[in-house]
């Protein structure tokens, strides 16, 4: 079993669509019964198969061997069976043992009087965010009824993580260690200037950084 600490960096305001709206807000991001945001696992798993794809592809075009990179499927599960389990958590503003003692904390806070009335979970998501506006323009003037706004994280905030391999052997590190490094952007309107991360990741003491390097000193 290997573990892997991942960190993600927000370097460019963020949404991580919840699917939810309420009365001030077209669309809201996740975020706890607290109010602090969270990065979803199922999210952060799906955008570690996205990068993984593009690292095949940028060693295909630029003719590298890929014989020390596992094949995706063994990792994934996209289209077969395999023994390798990759368990990505929910990622937290803490690792996940301070994480629940500071949970446990504002919990207390948001229960006991006068407490409760000042640290409510609207208070503490906007410490954590703001509010963008934006609307469709018809000829160069705003569209009747288009004006939307959405939820961001803003940047520099930061959600910590382990990662959890079971069966996995070099390969399947070597793979995670560069999709890792090659990550750096999430959720919607990445287009736009919105979501742009830093991931870094420490396998059992080494960087992925160091690990890229090794895999790339060895490629021809």
């Amino acid at each position: 079993m290997a573990k892997i600490d991942v960190t993600i960096e927000i370097l460019s305001p963020i949404h991580l669509g919840s699917g939810q709206a309420d009365v001030n807000t077209d669309a809201e991001i996740v975020h706890d019964a607290l109010g602090f945001p969270y990065f979803p696992g199922k999210r952060f798993k799906g955008l570690l198969y996205e990068s993984a794809v593009e690292i095949f592809e940028m060693f295909e075009l630029s003719g590298l061997d890929t014989k020390n990179l596992s094949p995706l499927e063994k990792i994934f599960h996209r289209q077969s069976t395999s023994e390798i389990q990759l368990i990505v958590p929910n990622f937290f503003i803490y690792p996940l043992d301070e994480y629940e003692k500071f949970c446990a904390e504002w919990k207390w806070l948001q229960t006991e009087k006068p407490y409760c009335e000042i640290f409510t979970p609207t208070e503490v998501l906007n410490s954590f965010t703001s509010l963008r506006y934006q609307t469709r323009l018809e000829n160069g003037i705003a569209a009747d009824k288009s004006l939307h706004n959405l939820r961001v994280l803003n940047a520099g905030l930061k959600f910590f993580g382990e990662i959890t391999l079971l069966n996995a052997d070099e390969k399947v590190l070597n793979l995670l260690a560069l999709a890792i490094k090659n990550l750096s952007a999430a959720g919607t309107k990445r287009n736009r200037g919105f979501g742009r991360i830093k991931c870094t990741a420490t396998f059992d003491g080494k960087s992925e950084t160091q690990i890229v390097k090794k895999i790339l000193a060895g490629v021809k």
